[in-house]
């Protein structure tokens, strides 16, 4: 059988960008064996009429922030559609060409999981070409873009749900697939073990957003990164038993399936 992917889009209040990427990933994605898929975060503007306007399949709930909506996505993909590979964009990053999805299909195939390399991150580059078989070793990474293969979610887990808001989750769940063998590599730099972080150089745009981080949340959640960096066990997408069931009832609140 052929191998499945999905594409999880990950968004907040900003349904101008959100149709923006929608339209640009709809055109640019040709493999056939396709779904496609959004995660609101619980958006007050209009997204969700817009997004039933379109039929695009959708799961949602209320403001979690984003390690939970990356998790909704996820979990939608991989264990509702059962999809083999998961590309997750956030809602300011699009393809810019035919046959993008390919590149990162291969990626996943290859490495497990890989990152985009945004070239504001040049100066923690440390070597690669940032090609599939040569990929960018760093150690800082971006979460506009990411590819998840199933294995990799099997053995290493969703983002931690501890995490609220925005800051610091999508390191500690990378960091973590790199210890369980997936999206990097622990390494001698000048003497100093680090993890390096596997970036590819994509055919992916950057829309010009404004961030919704908060300071103090930030900060919050770097506490909650350095307990868990050394805790390298499975994640499910949920923390206890009241998170689980508000978790399943969201995604018994999805819409239909939608296949390119």
């Amino acid at each position: 059988m052929p191998l499945q992917l999905g594409i999880g889009i990950i968004t907040y209040n900003r349904q101008a960008v959100l149709r923006e990427t929608l339209d640009r990933v709809m055109r640019h994605t040709k493999y056939p064996f396709t779904a496609i898929a959004v995660a609101d975060d619980g958006s007050t503007d209009g997204t969700l009429d817009m997004l039933r306007a379109r039929n695009m399949t959708t799961v949602t709930g209320r403001n979690m922030g984003i390690a939970w909506n990356k998790n909704r996505a996820l979990f939608l993909l991989s264990e509702l559609l059962r999809c083999d590979i998961m590309l997750l964009l956030e809602d300011d990053s699009y393809p810019l060409k035919d046959n993008w999805e390919i590149e990162w299909m291969n990626a996943a195939i290859r490495w497990g999981h890989v990152n985009v390399a945004g070239e504001w991150l040049r100066e923690y580059f440390i070597s690669g070409a940032g090609t599939i078989d040569d990929p960018i070793r760093s150690t800082h990474l971006t979460a506009q873009c990411s590819v998840f293969s199933r294995e990799a979610l099997l053995f290493g887990g969703y983002f931690d749900p501890r995490f609220r808001g925005y800051g610091h989750e999508h390191v500690e769940h990378t960091t973590r697939l790199v210890r369980m063998g997936y999206g990097g590599a622990a390494e001698d730099v000048n003497g100093v073990r680090v993890v390096l972080y596997h970036l590819i150089r994509s055919s992916i745009g950057f829309a010009a957003t404004t961030s919704y981080s908060d300071e103090a949340q930030r900060a919050r959640n770097f506490e909650v990164a350095r307990i868990l960096f050394g805790d390298f066990t499975y994640r499910a997408p949920w923390h206890d038993e009241t998170e689980m069931r508000q978790f399943r009832d969201e995604m018994r609140g999805t819409t239909p399936r939608a296949l390119l």
